[in-house]
């Protein structure tokens, strides 16, 4: 929990840093939207804005994945209780019959 910590620290004093150190004002165009902004902050919000694209992307694909391990261990589920029913209920042996 703590190497979460001293992690968090670093990444918070590096971003400081980069902000710091790329305040200049920049400006983005987008189609007709025009924005005057820090380089920093517009840096940030366009990570920000991949990582959520890059979440969306595999929301889907985590979902089926989930779907597919919820399935695989009702199966083993119900394979273990056949199992314990068959150990604990052997097959009678057949007596050969008398014809």
């Amino acid at each position: 929990m703590q190497i979460l910590l001293v992690l968090s620290v670093l990444i918070g004093i590096a971003l400081v840093l980069f902000a710091v150190q790329n305040s200049a004002v920049v400006t983005v165009s987008f189609l007709s939207f025009h924005y005057n902004g820090s380089l920093a902050l517009i840096l940030v919000v366009v990570f920000a804005l991949g990582l959520l694209a890059g979440i969306f992307i595999s929301v889907p694909l985590l979902l089926k994945k989930n779907s597919a391990l919820r399935e695989q261990k009702r199966r083993v589920k119900q394979l273990e209780e056949d199992m314990t029913e068959m150990r604990s209920h052997p097959a009678e042996k057949e007596k050969p019959g008398r014809d």
